[in-house]
């Protein structure tokens, strides 16, 4: 049986990223990579069991939690199989292709009382943390737009790679945007109400860009850019947040910094000097105290410009996300009242957004 102080992960799919998920595990004081599943047995890293049929890993009593770092068309079937085999999962995102699938996972995960989540890392960064502090307080005013800027390199996915076939990957807004559209819905603290979609092939069959907009019930309206298509080296994400009083910058796909310029008051200026990290601020008087925005008046003291920023690499930083959505997901498996801050009702929804807007631009894709 799996050791009394640590829980048991087996990694289905050791891949380049299934390594880094080992490495990052087995820093943990209460969790350890025991068992690793993959059909390619050159991937066997040595130390612990390895698996060629995901049958033989669950059948392994060593495992507790089963983390699913697989291509997306076969998370829905691993992670009910997992599932019934009374493991606990760790899906990577999407959860599903499809919010049907996905609905699927949530009901067999309650029929069989095991956690279930999906890796939406995101909203285990400081940086974003500090952005929801930001956008709760209305520091610069009401949040009006969101807007996404995610130039990603083609390196890692070249021609013939499976992201490219859609009845594997869902297409680059379920494969990846979904972590975008779970990340806006939790700092804008509101559900997708519209969403559609364009996108333009570098050849028939192979679409690396696209754009995708969406209207929110509160108002605020979200647009999404994702090119895979430039050059390691001019790789580059940028999360823009457009307020009444001024504009945020988050900077990177795992985000380092916060760029904050705007208008606020005597209170929002105490927020932004307690986020935490290092910050480097420039702060002046406002010429005048009220300001008119919309439907809105604000009382308004300073200009602030504002960066904020971690100390740590991209690397270290995913790291440290990556083990503290594992500890969340042991903490509800230890306590069932705990409250995940990533919950399969939030990978489901992502899936719905992603979907929707998707099918707007290709209503013949099936998943």
């Amino acid at each position: 049986m799996a050791n009394d102080t640590k829980k048991g992960i087996g990694i289905i799919g050791y891949g380049g990223f299934g390594e880094f998920l080992h490495k990052s595990w087995d820093e943990m004081d209460n969790a350890h990579v025991v068992a690793v599943c993959d059909s390619d047995p050159t991937r066997n890293p040595g130390g612990v069991a390895f698996y060629q049929r995901v049958a033989d890993m669950l059948s392994d009593e060593n495992v507790e939690i089963v983390s699913i770092a697989t291509p997306p068309s076969s998370h829905k079937t691993l992670a009910i199989q997992a599932l019934q085999a009374e493991k606990h999962v760790l899906v990577e995102k999407p959860l599903a292709l499809s919010e049907r699938d996905a609905l699927l996972i949530k009901r067999v995960a309650e029929t069989v009382g095991r956690v279930a989540a999906v890796n939406f890392v995101l909203r285990h960064n400081q940086i974003v943390e500090c952005l929801r502090d930001i956008v709760a307080k209305e520091v610069l005013g009401k949040l009006r737009r969101m807007d996404l800027r995610n130039y990603a390199m083609q390196d890692t996915v070249p021609e013939g790679h499976w992201f490219w076939d859609p009845a594997v990957s869902g297409g680059i807004l379920l494969e990846h945007g979904v972590h975008f559209f779970d990340l806006a819905n939790w700092v804008n603290g509101s559900q997708a109400r519209d969403a559609f979609s364009i996108g333009v092939e570098r050849k028939p069959g192979m679409e690396d860009r696209v754009f995708a907009a969406v209207k929110y019930e509160n108002g605020v309206v979200g647009t999404f850019w994702h090119s895979f298509s430039r050059p390691r080296e001019l790789e580059h994400t940028v999360f823009h947040f457009a307020f009444d009083l001024g504009e945020v910058d988050m900077i990177g796909w795992i985000p380092l910094e916060l760029r904050i310029w705007g208008w606020t008051n005597t209170k929002g200026l105490e927020t932004i000097k307690s986020l935490p990290g290092h910050l480097d601020i420039t702060v002046e008087p406002t010429e005048c105290t009220t300001a008119k925005s919309s439907e809105y008046t604000y009382e308004v003291d300073h200009l602030v410009d504002a960066v904020l920023s971690l100390d740590e690499s991209k690397l270290e930083t995913y790291a440290s996300n990556l083990r503290s959505i594992m500890a969340d997901l042991i903490a509800a498996i230890d306590n069932p009242s705990h409250q995940m801050r990533v919950t399969l009702e939030d990978g489901i929804e992502a899936v719905r957004v992603a979907e929707r807007a998707t099918k707007f631009a290709h209503p013949d894709w099936q998943f």
